[in-house]
């Protein structure tokens, strides 16, 4: 046999013993019959990413605002999360409107922390000091130096504990 006719037959043999190993291992550890169609689909979307292959979804990036309110948009983060204060110098401000529009939809992200807190039910108890990711959307009016939020309009999405 010619070295291209070996060097193919021991790539397609290399696949053909790789994929049976994938679905045996996708076996032992779920202990489920392997979805193959599946697990195929997924190496070849993982191939295809590394080579830059396929369909590629273009989206708009966010456009990162400077907030003129700062003190006002944390005070009601603060009030609507119920934490014991806001980072400021965490609290961004994203949007993907158009900024010549007057109003703009924007999300809103900070640090917040919640202080020490001793509860005493039978025991004492004693939390140290909690952080918490907050993201909120709300409504906002473009100036000239950013945006100024309307804290009536402020919707809290979520409050995660940072640990």
């Amino acid at each position: 046999m010619s070295k291209i006719a070996k060097f193919l037959l021991f790539i397609i043999l290399f696949i053909v013993f790789f994929e049976a190993g994938v679905i045996s291992s996708y076996t032992l550890v779920t202990s489920q019959p392997p979805n193959v169609e599946k697990l195929i689909d997924i190496q070849i979307d993982i191939l295809s990413s590394y080579l830059q292959i396929g369909k590629s979804v273009i989206a708009p990036k966010p456009e990162s605002v400077k907030i003129a309110n700062k003190m006002d948009v944390a005070q009601a983060l603060q009030e609507k999360a119920q934490v014991d204060g806001v980072d400021l110098e965490t609290l961004n401000a994203t949007t993907f409107d158009d900024l010549e529009n007057d109003r703009v939809n924007v999300n809103i992200t900070a640090i917040a922390y919640r202080e020490n807190m001793t509860e005493s039910t039978g025991q004492i108890v004693i939390r140290p000091v909690a952080q918490f990711a907050i993201t909120a959307t709300a409504m906002a009016t473009v100036e000239d130096n950013g945006i100024r939020v309307d804290v009536k309009t402020i919707k809290i999405l979520s409050i995660i504990r940072i640990y």
